[in-house]
């Protein structure tokens, strides 16, 4: 359904890290667009510590079908060991928006 426009949220240590992914992913048509945002500081428990670091947030959008494929490329691409790669649930995108992101994604 043209409709079904997924969301997928992920950190990245730095801004350059997120663009290259972006890039990489338009290029491969998994993506319609993707919005990076501003640094943010992530706070976690990692090796039985707690941490605090800058990260780099983006949204990339998708479609529904393509978004697993989006998330296992950006996770394979990723540096970290376990990386942030989440999915976040939507409702009914704009359907003209829908479209635009399905012909991106062809």
């Amino acid at each position: 359904m043209a409709s079904e426009v997924a969301l997928i949220y992920a950190v990245f240590p730095t801004a350059g890290e997120g663009h290259d992914v972006v890039r990489t992913l338009l290029a491969e048509r998994l993506i319609a667009c993707a919005n990076r945002l501003p640094m943010v500081i992530s706070h976690f428990r990692w090796d039985g510590e707690i941490e605090a670091k800058e990260e780099h947030p983006v949204i990339f959008k998708t479609t529904a079908a393509k978004a697993q494929a989006a998330m296992k490329r950006i996770a394979a691409l990723h540096r970290y060991e376990v990386p942030a790669v989440i999915q976040l649930s939507v409702g009914p995108a704009h359907p003209a928006f829908a479209i635009w992101v399905a012909a991106e994604t062809v």
